[in-house]
């Protein structure tokens, strides 16, 4: 069965991530937020807009499931690979990697493909 599902960032309101999540910050790091643009279903990736902070570092992690990110404004890094608008990022299942920003700040989509994508939240 098709479907076209459409979603309206505007209507989406910004959330924070759980507090225990943020303990993976280090002291001072500013954090993020994010809007879930398509929770995941039966069938359906895990969509997500994100704004990591100036100066944001994830530790090295891995997601149970592919990952595409997208990245909107800023710049993104992996090492030293710098993603700024337009380019995209695709991170395989347990994949261990880590993301970081530098003075301004990034923003980007994250699309989550797995049975299951959890996202942020």
């Amino acid at each position: 069965m098709a479907k076209v599902i459409v979603m309206h960032d505007a209507a989406t309101p910004w959330e924070e991530v759980r507090p225990d999540w943020q303990a993976k910050y280090a002291d001072g790091d500013a954090g993020l937020r994010f809007k879930r643009l398509l929770s995941h279903g039966p069938g359906m990736p895990n969509m997500q807009r994100t704004e990591y902070r100036p100066h944001h570092h994830e530790p090295p992690h891995s997601h149970p499931e592919d990952e595409v990110l997208f990245v909107l404004s800023g710049a993104l890094f992996h090492g030293r690979e710098k993603l700024g608008f337009g380019d995209a990022i695709y991170v395989a299942k347990d994949t261990t990697y880590s993301l970081r920003t530098e003075d301004e700040g990034a923003s980007f989509v994250r699309v989550g493909f797995g049975e299951l994508s959890e996202g942020l939240a």
